[in-house]
């Protein structure tokens, strides 16, 4: 059970990473990059206005990214070198709930740009 979740760990690590790749791009040079930024069936093409978008965004998913990071360092920590579960709990609780509020913003952004 134990690698499950370390794999998992790994995982969002990753994905934070990545996610911040995709806010660079936004922010330097206008593109939009799906995986993170829109929803699957919405048309990139179609924005209305790609510069406040990506001025809009791009704070808000560098922040995703920023927690996906954190949290993928404090688990992989609280695994392999010291036990930190509280720190650990703060970021799992951090984690979902930068979740839950960027695809709150993921979705308003979605509405008011395309």
């Amino acid at each position: 059970m134990n690698d499950a979740w370390s794999i998992m760990d790994i995982v969002i690590l990753v994905c934070g990473v990545y996610a911040l790749y995709a806010a660079y791009v936004l922010k330097t040079k206008g593109k939009i990059i799906k995986t993170f930024l829109v929803f699957k069936e919405t048309d990139v093409n179609t924005c209305k206005d790609l510069g406040a978008y990506a001025a809009s965004m791009a704070p808000k998913l560098s922040t995703l990214a920023g927690v996906m990071i954190l949290y993928g360092v404090v688990s992989l920590i609280n695994t392999y070198v010291v036990s930190i579960m509280s720190l650990y709990w703060v970021m799992m609780v951090a984690l979902i709930g930068t979740l839950i509020w960027y695809g709150i913003q993921t979705r308003n952004a979605t509405k008011k740009y395309f």
